[in-house]
């Protein structure tokens, strides 16, 4: 979902929006996706709708509005919508500029009250135009009265423009709701008293890469601790301290997220310096369980040993206990003048 924050393939929402808001209260990253131009099956189409046509959608707009007022007031209406699951998603307004594309969807709960302000299309989402493009999807709001969901998609375009006639295929296949993000100090590292790492994993199904300073890394020399399971401390439901300690004079700190591919459980380990400053890794390394449902990420800070007394270990988290609400909601719809 920019590079997105290269961070942990994850950033927030960008500074522009964030600057316009009065308010705003902490956001799941959104990670930013890149997608090669390709064929869609559509399941519902639209007649073409002009982009820059008059209209309202207002539930929508005043959510974006708590965003973005420079945004909300460039989008016009587009109106196309289908229904799977007792959901109904909605391509409710579009603007395009050059080759930015920024769209706004909908998802409504007709049927039932599942949906919340913490709801997240999961990374199932899909941005279909006729050329190589990158794109990421932000939560803008939540109305609980109509138990409607809003996310805004940006697009930008690799290297052609968007032209009347191209089309924009969108999809979604699962919805995750009743997430938690917490924030918190973890005491049970003790960055006095840090012990050598001399038991590494052999093999590790590597599975990505994040970090502030990816250049520095060098993938063939990369040692990743064996998970101490036995010694694991439950951190959060669905993540644990795997392991931490001292290696080549940096520190590495290891947590598993458990069952991600059914909770999307992530997160980042972080330092506090003596004036409350936060530090980042350098980089961190995941690698997958033998099943491929849990995630170790390994967090790399380059600091040695001795100079480590006067920070604080803290760790940033987004956890789910509930399965994902599954469905096929496609719409696709074509631009003009």
């Amino acid at each position: 979902m920019t590079v997105e924050d290269l961070y942990h393939g994850i950033s927030e929402i960008q500074p522009k929006y964030l600057e316009e808001a009065d308010t705003y209260k902490a956001r799941k990253p959104a990670r930013w996706k890149k997608w090669a131009a390709a064929a869609c099956i559509c399941v519902c189409f639209g007649s073409a709708v002009p982009v820059l046509a008059a209209g309202d959608n207002k539930i929508a707009y005043e959510l974006l509005y708590m965003i973005s007022p420079s945004a909300a007031q460039k989008l016009k209406p587009v109106r196309i919508s289908c229904e799977d699951n007792g959901i109904k998603m909605e391509v409710a307004a579009a603007n395009i500029e050059g080759h930015k594309a920024t769209i706004l969807v909908s998802m409504q709960d007709v049927k039932g009250n599942r949906l919340d302000e913490t709801a997240d299309l999961f990374d199932s989402y899909s941005i279909h135009t006729p050329y190589d493009q990158r794109g990421g999807c932000f939560f803008a709001g939540y109305d609980e009265e109509t138990a409607t969901a809003t996310f805004m998609l940006e697009i930008e375009q690799m290297n052609e423009v968007l032209i009347p006639g191209d089309k924009i295929t969108f999809s979604v296949g699962e919805i995750l709701v009743g997430k938690k993000h917490s924030d918190l100090k973890l005491e049970t590292i003790d960055l006095v008293e840090l012990p050598v790492i001399n038991n590494f994993k052999a093999n590790p199904d590597i599975s990505g890469y994040g970090g502030m300073d990816l250049d520095s890394l060098e993938e063939d020399k990369i040692r990743l601790m064996e998970p101490d399971e036995e010694s694991a401390v439950v951190l959060e439901k669905g993540v644990a301290l795997t392991g931490y300690g001292i290696l080549d004079n940096e520190l590495h700190v290891q947590v598993r997220y458990a069952d991600i591919l059914e909770t999307d459980n992530h997160g980042r380990i972080y330092l506090k310096n003596e004036n409350g400053e936060a530090v980042y890794d350098q980089y961190s390394v995941s690698f997958r369980d033998e099943d491929g449902r849990d995630n170790y990420q390994e967090y790399i800070f380059p600091i040695p040993a001795d100079g480590l007394d006067s920070y604080e270990m803290w760790g940033e988290f987004w956890t789910c206990s509930n399965g994902p609400i599954k469905g096929n909601w496609q719409v696709t719809f074509p631009l003009t003048d």
